[in-house]
């Protein structure tokens, strides 16, 4: 009897350690971003003309500073798609490590969008309009960014391609 306790207690901690090795905070693990970046783009027919990038490109860590002054190591992945011909369209996407940091990975979206803003006052105020549009939401551990003229439908496909959950406008 001493011996199946033993091995009970031995299983149900061994049980307890792999649960410990997920994701801090979160309790769910990241999409495919590649996958979720096609999604967004292909509801967007404005965002045609985009350079993307993902955290698995060998650059992430600077490419990320472009759009987030979050400490990278507190990201879990991330995609950014943006304009190559001048215009305002962009996507970001940041997926953090522990779910208590999305609001602060908001915050530096809605810092990104304010320079943003400032930047195309000064040469495409009719971009700079845009940007005002932009929509900073959190959902579960992402924090997203959406500037295009179809962002509804990019945000479908954000909500449509995650798992259900409460979204969190911002």
């Amino acid at each position: 009897m001493r011996n199946r306790i033993r091995l009970l207690v031995i299983a149900l901690l061994a049980v307890l350690s792999l649960a410990a090795c997920g994701n801090e905070g979160s309790g769910t693990a990241t999409v495919n971003m590649k996958q979720l970046q096609q999604a967004m783009l292909a509801a967007a027919p404005s965002l045609s003309e985009t350079a993307s990038t993902t955290g698995d490109a060998a650059d992430a860590k600077e490419t990320f500073s472009y759009v987030s002054d979050l400490p990278y190591d507190k990201v879990e992945n991330f995609l950014l798609s943006y304009s190559t011909t001048g215009k305002a369209d962009e996507i970001a996407v940041i997926a953090v490590k522990d779910s208590a940091d999305v609001t602060k990975a908001a915050d530096s979206l809605r810092a990104h969008v304010e320079s943003r803003r400032k930047l195309f006052l000064q040469y495409g105020p009719a971009e700079a309009a845009r940007v005002e549009k932009a929509q900073v939401f959190t959902k579960d551990q992402y924090a997203v960014l959406i500037i295009c003229d179809d962002s509804p439908t990019v945000k479908t496909a954000f909500d449509d391609f995650l798992p259900s959950s409460d979204t969190g406008s911002d």
